[in-house]
């Protein structure tokens, strides 16, 4: 829907912009026709912690700094001129549209089709890892360029893990707000000063630690549509 809302308004911005709230809407009324209700599984127990949201917030940040680096890497050693064709696209757009794409309605309308459907028709057959994976690379293929697809497919895990803890959107799509935020303020220098092999791939490492911490201990049977109320 964005691509085609884009194509004909002219706008990838205004594109994301319009689609990311019709694409929430119409998950929340799919999800309470065919749940009857947005979750009604309680929280995990490690989700109730405090601990628990340091390590996400380090993750976030690990996941950020190690895809932008690879990234930034991809792009001067590969190039990408649909990232090119992105990039312009934002720099083109005006400022209040670019911000209320990215930190509004390209979270929700993402993590609402992401992990709002995707994931949780995938966990009604599949254990928490593949339906994480699967999900997190349709997230990132979705963004069409190498480039983004590096940037995209650890913040996928790292959000379908809290998912999988919650059963809720709305911290998904803030977590997904803030990384979008932090492409914003963060200097491009830093990620720069990081982009090499050495560098990123250590910072990856430590976002997959951390993801090992955050997986999810309910057992795989629990999924949505067998064992437990959908999600």
């Amino acid at each position: 829907m964005t691509l085609t809302v884009g194509l004909l308004a002219g706008s990838a911005v205004l594109g994301a912009a319009v689609s990311g709230p019709v694409v929430f809407g119409a998950v929340v009324v799919w999800r309470r026709w065919a749940f009857g209700a947005w979750s009604s599984r309680p929280v995990s127990e490690q989700a109730k912690e405090t601990r628990f949201w340091v390590f996400v917030l380090v993750g976030l940040v690990l996941c950020f700094l190690g895809g932008q680096s690879l990234a930034v890497w991809l792009h001067s050693a590969l190039g990408s001129s649909a990232f090119d064709t992105a990039q312009s696209a934002q720099n083109a757009a005006p400022v209040a549209l670019l911000l209320f794409a990215l930190l509004v309605a390209a979270p929700a309308g993402e993590e609402a089709l992401m992990r709002g459907l995707i994931h949780p028709l995938l966990r009604r057959r599949w254990p928490v890892l593949a339906s994480a994976l699967v999900s997190s690379a349709v997230f990132a293929a979705l963004h069409g360029n190498l480039v983004q697809v590096a940037v995209a497919l650890p913040l996928g895990v790292l959000l379908a893990f809290v998912y999988e803890h919650v059963g809720r959107l709305w911290p998904v799509v803030a977590l997904h707000a803030l990384f979008n935020l932090a492409s914003v303020v963060v200097p491009v220098r830093l990620v720069e000063a990081m982009a090499t092999p050495a560098v990123f791939a250590a910072v990856l490492l430590g976002a997959a630690a951390v993801l090992t911490v955050l997986y999810p201990t309910r057992g795989d049977d629990d999924r949505d549509g067998r064992t437990s109320s959908p999600r």
